[in-house]
């Protein structure tokens, strides 16, 4: 399964805005997941290849919202339950880690 364009620019940038709402940056998300800095970006930028590691770090991303308190802009592409979705490895998601 692939994005249109829109969806694409748009989880990006949902994803940077999130971000900035929670204070976080990719330095911080590379050191929680023990994973490069390129890599995240990579990630944000939709440009990681697994399909699974953008609804890992929306995931994080909500629990941190939730924890703090802060509501996110809603992200468009990435909606719902990931167990929904039968092209995702729901049991990696749950796990939260990156390769």
């Amino acid at each position: 399964m692939s994005l249109s364009m829109t969806q694409r620019r748009n989880t990006i940038r949902e994803f940077k805005e999130n971000l900035g709402l929670l204070g976080l940056t990719a330095a911080d998300l590379a050191k929680y997941f023990d994973v490069d800095e390129q890599y995240i970006v990579d990630i944000i930028e939709l440009r990681s290849g697994v399909l699974e590691d953008p609804w890992i770090i929306r995931n994080y991303l909500l629990r941190k919202a939730e924890e703090r308190g802060v509501e996110l802009k809603p992200f468009t592409a990435l909606v719902g339950d990931h167990h929904d979705y039968w092209f995702l490895d729901g049991v990696m998601i749950d796990a939260g880690e990156l390769q």
